[in-house]
């Protein structure tokens, strides 16, 4: 008998099973997690060899006319079969002919959902087993199922001396867990204690398989906590059982990239790390006790590279200490996760898009899923992957700046520009290989390297209007989490039609993109300077412009919303007349800066970019300068934010400066003189040159070697702290690293570059300040 559920897919799988293929997903229903397997699957693909050249009576292949074409406007083959081994032997064999196949990568559990329009939210109807955990000859549909995820915060704590697994912790709200490794039993709260790995490592399956969790989160949770797991699994010959159903997991790390993967059947792991770069958060230090130090207000127990003697030092003699420690790491990314909403974003973006709800990334193929349907029901089937040589477009508008001191600098930018161009001027893979082929000029949008586009075969505009709509709602309704996943889709198109990963890449298209940005850029600087204004800079999507000095700051706001009026109203004219279509392009005004900094290239005479200070609504911001990277020090960061404080409020210059460096003479900064820096990759792949902080890794390592412990740089990815002394770069470990500290250095390197740019637009000489200090070193 067949039953009807709601649901909410959480993982997606396919392949062969006794020569047939499988499809099916795990969903999250009310009453538990099942496996919902597909009635009747078949994967296929599309060619442009006629039938009759590749007919064939191998059972579990149909070939058969499709009403589809190609981008080279072909008829096309649909190619089906009944196993990915059939479809792998008939690819090869129709590339053997000389034919061309089409869409042929696409995974059949994507586009079983995707053909079907379903994303996260499904209602299945199957035939369930005894159990009522899996449910075979299903069909799926849209559903309408909102769930409560159960979540899992995991953290563990290893011996570096050992290189074993000491502990697992685990915080779900307010159930809190620790399986730890102890000869010893305690009488501790939730902690269960084990004779070794092995056992803690059955429990922790057993304990998994029991309260199955949906979404484990964690601080580099897949490239540390299930990388660590899934080697001493191996070492120890243990199969890790940890799917909804007791199927294997599979933790793999990519040779080139050395990203690692996890796929875990029902369950999906979420990183902290990736989820905060998706929600678009920028810190100094991605390490958990930054992050949670800065958005908590709390942190971790223990901090610093030397840490892991104490925790084998509390995990032998203060099991408690050790407990809570672990426990807090599990606490902090679990609050780090609510505060932000993050699963959340995650879940909405599967709703937009479809994509898995484990792929944190993902922008072609958030593009594939909402623009492959539209392009089938078009009669077109995307285009084949090609070894074109891959041609970059240009990148975004920025214009020469005009450095100086300024009064009343007033910001507009292009609400949405690439996606309002798209929309505006019909960029769009299918309209361009139609506008191409047709001659008449009828409904034809000029692009740019000869790109042209036929608006009735357009299908992204259409698509960004529908976004576009859904987030002016999502505003109106004060839904943040879904207006921002909306504007991130949006922004991506533009990336992905510049990238050659995607199938739809071609570089008129992403050319007719910033191409039409440099050109609305400049257009718009010209229309403000035929009303007075001067524009002192322009950046991808913003001019910078001054009006009067004399203006009281109501008075600058006022004009600039005038100005913001005439030049959408000369925006919407021109489109008018350029090509006959609708502007939906918008200029907005929303920034003031009644101070205004902005410095030339350091050393030269010409106007930097990418880089300014400025005072707005009485807070100072700073855009590329020292203060806002994160590999200057804090003592420069601190120095650069008084500095502009005192120059905007026209305080004494000279005093502040020169007290500054007294101060730092006299050892007042020294904690704050630590550069910390990432290493981008392994240290054996740095041959070429030597910068400071792959120095000081360099000498860690040296140091552990020496200790018989393994290296903690050598496979890179790690940020490393590092001081100057009077003997060279140094290692920061602790508090001694500060005894010999090289003052010129900080002075000549981290003051001077910030003090001297300021002082010369002042007519000022700062060494002038700085001479006398020199000579106390």
């Amino acid at each position: 008998m067949f039953e009807t559920q709601q649901g909410y897919i959480v993982s997606r799988h396919s392949g062969d099973e006794n020569g047939r293929l499988s499809i099916h997903y795990y969903v999250k229903t009310d009453k538990a997690t099942v496996k919902v397997t597909i009635a009747n699957p078949e994967t296929l693909f599309f060619t442009n060899a006629p039938v009759e050249a590749i007919a064939t009576d191998v059972h579990g292949v149909d070939c058969e006319p499709s009403q589809l074409k190609t981008f080279s406007h072909d008829e096309v083959t649909v190619v089906r079969c009944q196993s990915l081994l059939l479809q792998q032997q008939m690819v090869a064999m129709v590339k053997k002919l000389g034919f061309t196949v089409y869409e042929e990568d696409v995974k059949p559990e994507d586009r079983y959902l995707m053909e079907r329009h379903i994303r996260g939210k499904v209602t299945f109807i199957g035939q369930p087993d005894a159990s009522g955990q899996s449910f075979s000859e299903a069909r799926l549909k849209v559903g309408e199922y909102e769930p409560a995820w159960q979540v899992w915060s995991l953290d563990i704590e290893t011996s570096v001396t050992r290189n074993e697994l000491l502990s697992i912790g685990i915080t779900s709200g307010d159930r809190k867990v620790v399986l730890v490794v102890s000869p010893e039993q305690t009488d501790l709260e939730n902690v269960y204690t084990f004779a070794d790995e092995r056992k803690l490592l059955m429990a922790f399956i057993k304990f998994v398989r029991k309260h199955s969790p949906d979404i484990i989160i964690g601080w580099n949770v897949i490239g540390f906590d299930l990388m660590f797991l899934d080697q001493r699994f191996k070492t120890l010959g243990i199969k890790p059982a940890l799917g909804v159903q007791g199927e294997t997991w599979r933790v793999r790390e990519a040779k080139e990239s050395g990203k690692v993967f996890a796929n875990i059947a029902g369950r999906v792991v979420l990183d902290g790390i990736t989820m905060l770069k998706v929600g678009g958060y920028h810190f100094n230090s991605y390490s958990l006790n930054n992050v949670s130090q800065e958005l908590l207000d709390d942190s971790k127990l223990l901090a610093g590279g030397d840490r892991w003697q104490e925790i084998e030092r509390m995990h032998r003699e203060e099991l408690a200490n050790f407990v809570a420690y672990n426990l807090q790491d599990c606490v902090l990314v679990e609050q780090i996760f609510a505060k932000l909403q993050l699963i959340e974003l995650q879940q909405t973006r599967v709703d937009l898009t479809g994509i898995p709800l484990s792929q944190t990334g993902g922008s072609v193929a958030s593009f594939e899923n909402l623009y492959l349907p539209r392009l089938h029901r078009k009669g077109w089937v995307a285009p084949a992957w090609s070894d074109d040589k891959f041609v970059p477009s240009p990148g975004g508008f920025v214009m020469n700046s005009v450095p100086g001191l300024y009064k009343n600098v007033l910001v507009f930018d292009f609400k949405s520009l690439y996606p309002s161009i798209i929309r505006t001027f019909y960029v769009d893979p299918l309209a361009r290989v139609v506008g191409q082929a047709l001659s008449q000029e009828e409904g034809v949008v000029p692009g740019y390297r000869g790109a042209s586009f036929q608006r009735q075969f357009a299908i992204l505009p259409e698509l960004v209007a529908e976004l576009a709509h859904s987030r002016e709602q999502a505003k109106q309704d004060g839904n943040d989490i879904l207006s921002y996943a909306i504007k991130i889709i949006m922004n991506s198109f533009y990336g992905v039609l510049g990238s050659s990963v995607c199938r739809f890449y071609h570089a008129e298209l992403a050319s007719s993109i910033t191409m039409r940005g440099h050109e609305l850029l400049g257009r718009s600087k010209q229309w403000m300077e035929e009303r007075g204004a001067k524009v002192i800079y322009g950046d991808t999507d913003s001019l910078f412009i001054t009006l009067s000095d004399e203006l009281s700051e109501e008075q600058a706001w006022e004009a600039g919303k005038q100005l913001c009026a005439v030049v959408n109203q000369c925006l919407s004219e021109w489109c008018g007349d350029y090509a006959d279509i609708e502007s939906h392009l918008e200029l907005e005004f929303e920034t003031l800066y009644t101070r205004f900094y902005m410095p030339t290239i350091r050393g030269q005479e010409e106007g930097s970019k990418k880089r300014y200070a400025g005072l707005s609504g009485g807070e100072l911001i700073f855009k590329g300068l020292e203060a806002a990277r994160s590999d200057w020090t804090p003592l420069a960061k601190r120095f650069q934010v008084e500095l502009f404080e005192h120059l905007f409020f026209d305080k004494d210059l000279n005093h502040y400066v020169s007290s500054f460096v007294a101060d730092l003479l006299e050892g007042r900064y020294d904690s704050e003189l630590v550069y910390t820096k990432q290493l981008t990759r392994p240290l054996s792949k740095y041959t070429k040159t030597q910068p400071p902080h792959v120095r000081a890794a360099r000498m860690i390592d040296d140091q552990r070697a020496q200790q018989g412990l393994p290296p903690e740089y050598d496979r890179g990815r790690k940020r490393v702290q590092y001081v100057y002394t009077l003997s060279g770069v140094s290692p920061f470990l602790d508090q001694q690293a500060l005894d010999s500290l090289d003052y010129q250095h900080y002075i000549d390197k981290q003051i001077l570059p910030i003090a001297e740019g300021v002082f010369q637009m002042l007519n000022l000489e700062v060494t002038d300040i700085l001479t006398p200090q020199f000579n106390l070193l």
